[in-house]
């Protein structure tokens, strides 16, 4: 159990390099701080919530109350910036002028050698629009909405952490979930359509059973034929959308 623990936080801490540079700090700020108060904020509270997040009693109780995929989320309540900014800022004031620039520069240094660009993340991209998501993610969003119901649709993998941002009508019969690995079981529609060799007539019956109004997909990966049940109903920045022809079980059908 203390080995899931270590590698949770191995996960969270990236390189590592930030880690190591967050408990140097905390022996530094150990010898060197002097106020109470400020030994308790930066140096007394991270221990202790780091001493609980190791406890493997600590992460079993986590796992009965909720989710123990998430555990990581204790490690948010580290100030681990503070600490290391608090840190960083005391070492370079006990130099003064060109000493004191150049520890501020190394500083910098160091702090950017120890992460990488979060663009470089296939999860994270630059800002298109106020949402903060894919322009395309917008665009069939409000081409497929229907006010005062919610619809299923099968959305492409790139697409399905922004979607229930935008448009929380807009329901999914898998999602993020997938992406991130967590809580993740078998899902024979998933799997019919990530597969190289797409089977049209196994994703459409799979997909009509799930109850889905649309599929959508990149037309780079498209089906070799229209899925069985369903017709061509668009096409918006390169995506083809197929709409259910006859609604399936428990499915409310899609008017015209």
């Amino acid at each position: 159990m203390f080995s899931k623990i270590l590698l949770i936080i191995k996960d969270y801490m990236g390189s590592g390099l930030i880690g190591v540079i967050f408990v140097l700090s905390l022996f530094y700020l150990a010898v060197t701080e002097k106020e109470k108060v400020k030994r308790i904020c930066f140096l007394h509270v991270p221990v202790i919530i780091l001493a609980f997040f190791l406890c493997p009693v600590s992460y079993r109780i986590y796992g009965r109350i909720s989710e123990i995929v998430t555990y990581y989320r204790l490690l948010w309540l580290i100030p681990v910036t503070p600490v290391i900014g608090y840190s960083a800022v005391k070492i370079c004031t006990r130099f003064t002028g060109f000493k004191q620039n150049l520890c501020v520069v190394a500083f910098a240094i160091l702090f950017a050698v120890s992460g990488r660009l979060m663009y470089s993340d296939m999860y994270m991209i630059r800002a298109q629009n106020i949402y903060h998501m894919p322009v395309q993610v917008v665009d069939l969003c409000d081409a497929l909405h229907v006010e005062g119901r919610e619809i299923m649709v099968l959305m492409p993998y790139e697409f399905q952490q922004f979607v229930r941002q935008y448009d929380p009508n807009i329901c999914m019969p898998y999602g993020r979930e997938y992406m991130m690995n967590m809580f993740v079981g078998e899902d024979t529609l998933r799997d019919a359509v990530m597969s190289e060799d797409k089977d049209p007539e196994l994703v459409g019956r799979l997909a009509t059973e799930r109850g889905c109004h649309y599929i959508v997909i990149s037309q780079f990966d498209d089906f070799a034929e229209t899925p069985w049940n369903y017709e061509e109903f668009m096409n918006i920045d390169g995506y083809k959308i197929y709409r259910i022809i006859e609604a399936g079980p428990n499915m409310w059908a899609l008017q015209d």
